[in-house]
């Protein structure tokens, strides 16, 4: 049974105004952060093999960082399943992204009656509206902004995040029969995790996002995969794509972080440059199947291995 879960609605001051920043800190132990998971849908999200990393997550462990979040199945697997309480510094290059975490951290009830709007619109003409909202002059609040968003990841073809040359988001509407594009109990759940717990959210490159991690610290580093083959090649998460040179870069740092003895795992393809990186830790690689939600085609979406590298026994 679930302990009472308290709210920014039924926390109150002694004097019956809204709970300070320190003070919802001090609340923290009184809020059941439990019942979350990724309010969007993003490639290669950790969702189906949370049970592998969690037997890869270091039993105690300072802070926690996680620079490249995409959908945060991690993160949220922390807070939620562990129901644990940590310093979190959540990050991502990808703006948009980071926008709807904030929001859903500081708007979520002015998010959720929009998205119900979005909701409505969609069901009424799902395609006519979907492409007016794809291709319509993008909103100017960020509440607007991540209602187009979520509306849209929950819309297009699975779920996949693309954007062209022009850094304009180019997906096709995918196939779906009512999907749920407002989630209201998760969102008004993970609205408390974000508030309640100490996670600091921000548009940052990897590399800047980890220049204060230090000993002990635990990072999660799930940037996009190397291709398994010349047709698999997908690095349009942002406008900058992620080739081998920045595989190279991130193994460098990989290393770096290991010599500050912090705790790292990393997940990743299996391919043979990606065992040549980090051939020095080959005696803490684990393989895993998994399957491929985003290939076009279902009989090609299974039978696929992922690594997970750390730096430490599990």
């Amino acid at each position: 049974m679930h302990n009472t879960v308290y709210s920014d609605e039924n926390i109150k001051s002694r004097n019956g105004e809204k709970p300070s920043h320190s003070q919802i800190h001090g609340y923290s132990h009184l809020v059941d952060l439990r019942d979350c998971y990724p309010f969007v849908k993003w490639a290669g999200g950790k969702s189906q093999i949370l049970s592998k990393l969690d037997s890869m997550i270091p039993s105690k462990f300072s802070r926690y960082f996680e620079p490249f979040l995409g959908g945060g199945a991690m993160f949220f697997h922390l807070i939620s399943d562990r129901n644990m309480r940590f310093t979190a510094y959540l990050s991502d290059i990808n703006w948009e992204l980071i926008t709807a975490y904030k929001v859903v951290k500081n708007n979520v009830g002015e998010l959720i009656e929009l998205l119900k709007r979005h909701e409505r619109e969609y069901n009424r003409n799902p395609s006519k509206y979907y492409y007016k909202l794809r291709d319509e002059i993008k909103p100017v609040t960020d509440i607007d902004k991540t209602a187009r968003f979520i509306a849209l990841n929950k819309t297009c073809y699975n779920g996949l995040y693309r954007v062209n040359r022009n850094g304009i988001f180019n997906v096709p509407m995918g196939r779906y029969k009512n999907p749920l594009i407002c989630d209201s109990n998760n969102l008004g759940n993970i609205g408390n995790a974000l508030r309640y717990s100490r996670a600091a959210i921000n548009v940052s490159d990897y590399k800047d996002a980890l220049l204060k991690a230090e000993e002990d610290d635990f990072i999660y580093l799930d940037p996009p995969y190397h291709p398994t083959s010349p047709t698999a090649n997908f690095t349009g998460y942002s406008d900058n794509g992620f080739g081998n040179n920045d595989q190279l870069q991130l193994a460098k740092l990989f290393v770096e972080l290991n010599d500050r003895k912090c705790k790292v795992l990393l997940s990743n393809s299996d391919t043979p440059f990606i065992r040549k990186l980090y051939s020095d830790f080959s005696g803490f690689i684990k393989e895993v199947n998994v399957s491929r939600v985003i290939n076009s085609k279902a009989s090609r979406r299974s039978g696929h291995k992922e690594l997970l590298i750390s730096n430490y026994s599990s």
